[in-house]
């Protein structure tokens, strides 16, 4: 009997990040991929964005298993905050299992104890149906696509991949796997990265980093310093490939790389020697140009732990002439601004340096010429593409319209999140009527969802036009003012310039406290409030053109 499928996205389409997809199929759901959203400085003081969970609490009962395809910020960075709502069994390799315990923990939550089903290629029965994992390079080890059978034929995801024939086994694209699905069955739908779709080419060999700083690792007469992001661990490996060869002492300055390449190294399939090693307290007792120093970070942190390193952070590092930089991180969508910051403060230090860019190395993601082979190889009867922004989305279905392999508008889909691809006797068809709630949750220290609109707006405002604080001792017995008023402004004014307008600002706050205390009696202090502060605020944005925040604060000693 044919099998009635629904194939959806709650974040990750237009959009870089909050990657998760849910595959429906009759009563059963599947989620595959749960991410976060690095933010903005549209968005201030909030730590990560997730995906709104809503449809998926409201049918947690169908929920019947997890599937991580690798272990990046964006695909399983939310699954802490989904997975104590809604547990259910998790099928992921071994690293990423032991990465989503430590995320769980860095982001202050308590354990959790969760139902990890390791997975290391090949076939697993999961709630009595056949899903297929198949090895993909990518730069982190444990990285899968997966094949769900159905009565209709295979749905494969593709998780984040590229073509390369030198990488590692354990990171090899296993083509063998990939190639016999079309064998076995249709592939009915696809769902291919975009993230660099737009761009010509195969990502292979460009996304290398060895010829880029070998030549430094052995010419460098002081000490080498290198900054890589901690989940990329495939260039983190060719670093310490290179570290070994030229017979340098490796520190890593902050706990991450230290963490996988040290506690959890099993997980890796990369032994680094105990010769190699060493600790920042030895760092003076190596001679300098047999020094590597790893600098490492998810997202932001690692430009901020540059910035840290580079104004004297560290009491036992100082810098010289002959000390090099190498930045091999590039910026990625939300982290612009620390970017640049942290590039300044290293050549500040006056070391060499050497900032390599996305056009030196390319980040581990499908290209033009990536994609095609995988639709040739698969031949999938429907294409949709996911994981970028639209114009990214746009060009991977490009890619398949100019294949002149039979796609066009009515087999190929590129669609908004929530809105349902609808498969039903092998026909696919969106379903633009009943568009599924999503959006964005904010997360902010422990709290989910407590950062609204209204929060950031205010946020928004203090950034710009700053904050005016007013304070008073009244008693609501005696109907009278107990106090002189006080009145704090940080990021207003400078006071020294604006004496004429503090004058009135106080002013403003007596008369309006004399005017209205004889009608105050404790329990509509809130009603008090609100008029002072509308008062104040109507005056500053006449005299100033600005918008501060303006906050009354009233004790009442009889309250």
């Amino acid at each position: 009997m044919p099998e009635k499928i629904k194939v959806f996205a709650l974040g990750g389409l237009d959009e870089n990040g909050k990657n998760i997809t849910i595959v429906e199929i009759n009563e059963d759901i599947y989620v595959i991929d749960a991410g976060i959203k690095y933010p903005d400085k549209r968005v201030p003081g909030v730590d990560c964005i997730i995906p709104d969970f809503s449809y998926l609490k409201e049918n947690a009962s169908r929920v019947k298993a997890y599937i991580i395809s690798h272990a990046h910020n964006d695909q399983m960075g939310a699954l802490p905050y989904l997975y104590r709502r809604i547990p259910a069994p998790i099928y992921c390799s071994k690293l990423t299992a032991s990465l989503i315990k430590s995320k769980t923990l860095s982001y202050g939550l308590k354990p959790i104890d969760y139902d990890f089903h390791i997975v290391t290629g090949g076939s697993e029965i999961i709630n009595g149906r056949e899903f297929i994992f198949i090895t993909m390079t990518h730069s982190i080890p444990g990285t899968f696509a997966v094949a769900i059978d159905t009565s209709e034929g295979y749905i494969v995801y593709s998780s984040d991949f590229i073509i390369d024939f030198g990488a590692n086994i354990e990171n090899r694209m296993d083509f063998t796997m990939l190639s016999s699905l079309p064998l076995k069955k249709q592939v009915l739908l696809l769902l291919a990265e975009s993230c660099d779709s737009d761009k010509p080419g195969h990502t292979s060999p460009n996304h290398r980093l060895t010829k880029h700083i070998s030549r430094l690792f052995t010419e460098s007469k002081g000490r080498t310093f290198i900054a890589v992001y901690s989940q990329n661990l495939f260039n983190l490996r060719e670093i310490l490939d290179l570290a070994v060869k030229t017979n340098k002492k490796i520190i890593f300055l902050t706990d991450d790389a230290k963490r996988i390449f040290g506690e959890d190294i099993e997980h890796t399939d990369f032994d680094l020697p105990y010769a190699n090693r060493t600790t920042l307290n030895e760092i003076n007792r190596i001679r300098e140009q047999d020094l590597l120093v790893i600098i490492d970070g998810e997202g932001e942190d690692v430009f901020n732990n540059l910035i840290k390193l580079a104004q004297g952070g560290y009491s036992n590092i100082t810098f010289n002439e002959n000390d090099t930089f190498i930045l091999a991180c590039p910026s990625v969508p939300g982290t612009e601004t620390a970017a640049i910051d942290a590039v300044d403060a290293i050549y500040k230090t006056g070391a060499n340096v050497l900032s390599l860019t996305r056009k030196d190395i390319y980040s581990m993601h499908a290209r033009e010429e990536d994609i095609k082979m995988l639709l040739t190889i698969l031949k999938p009867k429907y294409y949709l593409p996911i994981k970028g922004d639209y114009r990214q989305l746009l060009a991977n279905a490009n890619i398949a319209l100019n294949l002149n392999m039979g796609y066009n508008h009515t087999n190929i889909f590129v669609l908004d999140n929530g809105v349902p691809l609808n498969i039903e006797n092998g026909k696919a068809r969106p379903d633009y009527a009943n568009i599924i709630k999503n959006g964005d949750i904010m997360v902010d220290g422990i709290g989910v969802g407590n950062v609204v609109d209204s929060v950031i707006e205010e946020r928004i405002k203090m950034a710009n036009d700053g904050v005016i604080i007013l304070g008073a001792v009244v008693s609501s017995k005696e109907k009278k003012i107990i106090t002189s008023q006080d009145v704090q402004m940080r990021g207003f004014v400078f006071l020294k310039d604006s004496e004429n307008i503090v004058k009135t600002i106080n002013s403003l706050f007596e008369d309006s406290l004399h005017t209205y205390i004889s009608n105050y009696y404790g329990d509509n202090q809130q009603e008090l409030l609100d008029k002072i502060a509308d008062r104040i605020f109507r005056y500053v944005r006449k005299e100033t053109k600005k918008q501060p925040i303006v906050i009354p604060n009233i004790i009442d000693i009889d309250a």
